[in-house]
């Protein structure tokens, strides 16, 4: 199976927590890297996407303050070739609103919006490409 390198994204120190704990049992995960702050981690993603040659999954929140899960979306998504086999984007949050949904599944780098909590189902199929 491919390793992959994950990056979550959450305001929700728990959750960075539990998600690293989650993605490092799998058996699919090469390295894990937590963000408290969306504006921080698009900063650095954006620096580093012309020399990114591995696999990288981003896991967001989309409720955060400063920068929420949508305005780094619409920040992400005009960065030249960050989508092109680079990375992959996964909305993970605890919003059950449909409007949220919908909105989420309007970008189309958005693979998938998962809810919370994270599970070993949900890491086993990012990592087999089957969610």
């Amino acid at each position: 199976m491919k390793k992959t390198n994950f990056i979550i994204i959450d305001d929700d120190d728990i959750f960075l927590k539990l998600g690293k704990m989650y993605l490092e049992l799998g058996n699919c995960t090469s390295s894990v890297t937590l963000y408290n702050d969306a504006t921080i981690a698009l900063d650095i993603i954006s620096g580093m996407i012309e020399h990114i040659d591995k696999n990288i999954v981003i896991l967001l929140d989309l409720n955060m303050p400063v920068l929420n899960g949508f305005g780094f979306l619409e920040q992400i998504q005009n960065i030249p070739n960050a989508f092109d086999d680079k990375l992959r984007l996964y909305i993970m949050t605890s919003s059950l609103n449909d409007e949220d949904l919908e909105r989420a599944q309007s970008f189309p780098i958005v693979k998938k919006y998962l809810n919370k909590p994270i599970t070993k189902e949900m890491v086993d199929g990012i990592c087999t490409g089957v969610i």
